[in-house]
């Protein structure tokens, strides 16, 4: 493979992460970033021990 494909790889990835996020306090874009930023396995992990900004409590 060549390094267009890995980017290519990699930024869907981000983009998928990305979109987990839009439920957070950061949303898509800053989640993206960051995704871009360190990498978007780290940030999935974040994003799946933090909660949702408008989850109900009970």
């Amino acid at each position: 493979m060549t390094g267009a494909a890995y980017a290519l790889i990699y930024l869907t990835f981000c983009v998928l992460v990305g979109l987990c996020g839009t439920q957070r306090r950061l949303g898509f874009l800053a989640t993206f970033i960051a995704s871009i930023i360190v990498t978007p396995v780290v940030v999935l992990v974040i994003l799946l021990l933090t909660a949702p900004t408008n989850s109900s409590r009970l």
